[in-house]
Order: structure tokens, then sequence, then C-alpha cells
């Protein structure tokens, strides 16, 4: 007897099913913009599921990889860029690593929140981290406990980053600026105000 999934939404469930590849609210040119951006062939996927599997993110949250490939597949934009959990992956490459089909799920993640950043879909914790890697050249910057810590352990007070070379700061503000992240992330935090 098969088992059948049942997903929170029914909505997506039943968009999930095989009835018809294309559905009316699908965008069929999804899976290319994702494939270009992400250079894998995430249409070959076939739900193994040993990316989610692999991952160690899905055991401590709702986050499943291979939902979002069968949303990609599907053409399933809005729900896969809308979705917060497209922000829980942490770009280990576990799941890269271990695909049977040799794809690359991390790219196609990333390739999907490249996509959704475009259109301004990004979490408020993501975009004051921009902000901070602007400021210091890190998304956690080193504060006095750290470097309390680092000198107990026989290390030197600062990092091996811009912390010890703030001359490097300016290059990394000129990538941001390049891609208009830092911008971005002042405007659409002041809009959520």
């Amino acid at each position: 007897m098969a088992v059948k999934k049942d997903y929170k939404d029914q909505k997506l469930a039943e968009k999930l099913r095989d009835r018809k590849y294309y559905i009316p609210d699908s965008n069929p040119e999804f899976i290319k913009d994702v494939e270009k951006i992400g250079q894998t062939a995430a249409h070959m996927c076939y739900q193994c599921g040993t990316c989610t599997g692999s991952c160690p993110s899905a055991p401590r949250s709702s986050y499943r990889i291979r939902l979002f490939m069968r949303k990609a597949i599907l053409g399933l934009e809005e729900e896969a860029l809308t979705d917060p959990d497209l922000w829980l992956c942490t770009t280990c490459y576990s799941c890269t690593d271990r695909c049977p089909r040799d794809l690359a799920p991390t790219d196609a993640i990333m390739a999907m929140r490249n996509l959704a950043f475009k259109r301004d879909i990004v979490p408020r914790n993501f975009l004051q981290t921009v902000q901070l890697i602007y400021k210091s050249g890190h998304g956690v910057p080193n504060n006095d406990a750290n470097r309390a810590a680092r000198k107990k352990l026989g290390l030197e007070e600062e990092p091996e980053t811009t912390h010890k070379y703030p001359e490097y700061l300016p290059g990394i503000r000129r990538i941001l600026d390049h891609y208009k992240l830092k911008e971005n992330a002042d405007k659409i935090l002041a809009e959520g105000e």
C-alpha cells in the first residue's frame, strides 16, 4: 500500500503531483534560469532524496533541498522564491558531493537565492550581514571577547582577515558596490521600517 505524502500546504501538495507537467501558474522558464545561473543540469534530478538525507540543516529545520529541486523542475517559481526555507542552506555542498547524478543542488539553491534577491525577497538578517560585511569585511565582526579567547589559545588577537589587514576592505566594498548589494540591502531594510 502506497503511503500518501502529507504536505502541510495542500495547494502545494497538489502542484507537486505529476498530473500535468506545467500547470497554469507555473513558469517553464524558471528551470532554465536556475540552470543558467547555477551552471548545473537541475532538470536531471530524479528525486532520490540523497540531497535531503545528506543535508545538515534538514534534521534541524523544515528545509528539504529535494523539494526545492522539484519546485524548480515544475516551474513553481513563486513557491520556490518566496519560501523562507530557501535561506536555510548552509552551502556546505554535502548534497553536491553525494548526488548520484553529479548535479550541484547547492548551486541550484544559490541560483534561486539570486533570483529571489533580484525581486527583493531576502531575509532581513542576510541584509544586515551585507551591511556588516561592508562596514568591517565580516558578517560577524571580531569583538573583545573573541580577541581574549584567541589570545588565551595562543593565537593573535586579530584573525588573518580584514581585521588584521584593513587595507583590503576597500576591495570588498568595490565588489559589493559593483553588484549593488549594499545599496539594495539599505533600500530593502529602509522600506521595511
